[in-house]
């Protein structure tokens, strides 16, 4: 661990510049990690790692359990980020001098945590189900129908918005969604989602929507999100869906299926694989393997997470994690 630490020390030429295409090649960090590092300092060490291996996105978790920078709508989750930082400026800086497009990551989306400051302050815009249920999925969830729900969105967004000129994108993943059992929440879904990512895009035309859902067929089934009728309607700039599998074969399988190939006719379009964590093994070989898989069928890649890839948490020297991109490339 002394090794590493002193390598990572190391003062780092600036302006790295990534060979990597137009084609997404991303990684998502989540608040934990990009709070840490940007609190100790070696942000701009991980960044300039994954722009040398050719990374070109990095989708930075700035909201679970509230934000990790300053907000006016938000609560400001201090278990995870320290008053008088902001880990999001840090990241975005990082990015520009290692050349890594940097997106605000909302990760819980339209869900919450029930000792939330806001679902406790406002239990009117929770949902509930028909027997009265509102703690689903370990979460409470947000009404899409609740005008002051649209708000508090419409303002949020737009603050990092216009606060971060230089943040590249925003994403949405498949917690932007509600689960079934609080009824078809598809049209609701849909309103919503047109009146929150337009109002982005009249402030700041130039700022990424990027979406990471499931599987369409999944993601409308079980969480009433319709997301390939957002991507027809241009209300999306970029799409990757979470193929999270633990085999390289059943990658293959879910690809067709997707809704991969109806998208890339409207917008960039990239899979996102899964790492493994803790409890979940997943050998840098399948990694590979998969990525393969997915260039191969002619999509971008986004891999869940850097956390538990490119740091001890992960099994493998430093040499063989890198391996897997610098023989992709």
């Amino acid at each position: 661990m002394t090794i590493i630490l002193v390598k990572l020390l190391i003062p780092l030429p600036r302006y790295q510049t990534s060979q990597s295409n137009n084609q997404i090649q991303g990684v998502w960090m989540t608040h934990i990690g990009t709070s840490f590092l940007s609190y100790v300092t070696l942000l701009d060490n991980a960044f300039h790692q994954l722009s040398r291996l050719n990374f070109n996105r990095v989708y930075v978790d700035v909201y679970n359990g509230g934000v990790i920078y300053p907000s006016q709508y938000a609560p400001r989750n201090y278990k995870r980020s320290l008053p008088f930082t902001d880990p999001l400026k840090a990241a975005i800086e990082a990015g520009k001098s290692q050349n890594l497009k940097i997106y605000a990551w909302y990760e819980h989306g339209m869900m919450m945590f029930p000792d939330d400051k806001l679902a406790k302050e406002h239990p009117d815009w929770l949902l509930a189900t028909a027997d009265g249920q509102t703690f689903i999925e370990k979460h409470v969830w947000l009404d899409p129908n609740n005008p002051e729900v649209a708000e508090y969105f419409t303002n949020l967004f737009l603050e990092v918005a216009n606060n971060y000129p230089d943040l590249y994108g925003i994403q949405l993943d498949d917690h932007w969604g509600i689960p079934q059992v609080f009824g078809n929440k598809v049209d609701a879904m849909n309103q919503l989602t047109q009146k929150v990512f337009s109002a982005i895009k009249k402030t700041r035309p130039d700022l990424i929507i990027s979406l990471s859902p499931n599987p369409y067929n999944f993601a409308y089934n079980k969480y009433s999100q319709d997301w390939l009728a957002w991507v027809k309607q241009r209300l999306v700039d970029e799409v990757v869906v979470q193929v999270y599998r633990p085999t390289t074969q059943q990658v293959t399988d879910s690809l067709i299926n997707a809704g991969l190939n109806t998208a890339q006719q409207y917008v960039p379009v990239a899979v996102g694989i899964y790492t493994g964590d803790l409890y979940t093994k997943k050998s840098l070989t399948e990694i590979k393997n998969q990525i393969s898989v997915v260039e191969n069928s002619n999509y971008g890649y986004a891999l869940f997470c850097w956390e538990y890839l490119f740091t001890p948490l992960k099994r493998g020297s430093l040499a063989e994690k890198e391996a897997i991109f610098i023989e992709q490339s």
